[in-house]
């Protein structure tokens, strides 16, 4: 094996482990997206999100919106980091099988 395939292999094995990681972090935070909704001159915040077949919304607290928005675009940021090492990862493969 090559100084290159080496590296390549070895940076396979960190993507995999990343990906893993992203994973349970992913795994961890709510999923879905906050929508308003304007009730007479009042905004209500809503989490909405698919259980299997059905849509479900859920009502979010004024003092929980915050907090819930930040948890939300952290699982958003693992979605976007699982499909770059992925891509990273396909083209780790390649490379490999080009050696």
């Amino acid at each position: 094996m090559g100084i290159i395939s080496n590296s390549v292999s070895k940076d396979s094995v960190r993507i995999k482990y990343m990906i893993g990681r992203y994973r349970e972090i992913k795994k961890s935070l709510p999923k879905g997206t906050i929508c308003p909704k304007q009730i007479g001159h009042q905004t209500y915040y809503y989490l909405k999100y698919r259980d299997g077949e059905r849509i479900v919304s859920d009502y979010i607290h004024k003092e929980d919106l915050e907090n819930l928005t930040e948890l939300i675009e952290h699982r958003k940021h693992a979605e976007l980091m699982i499909r770059s090492l992925n891509n990273e990862l396909k083209t780790a493969k390649k490379l490999l099988r080009s050696r």
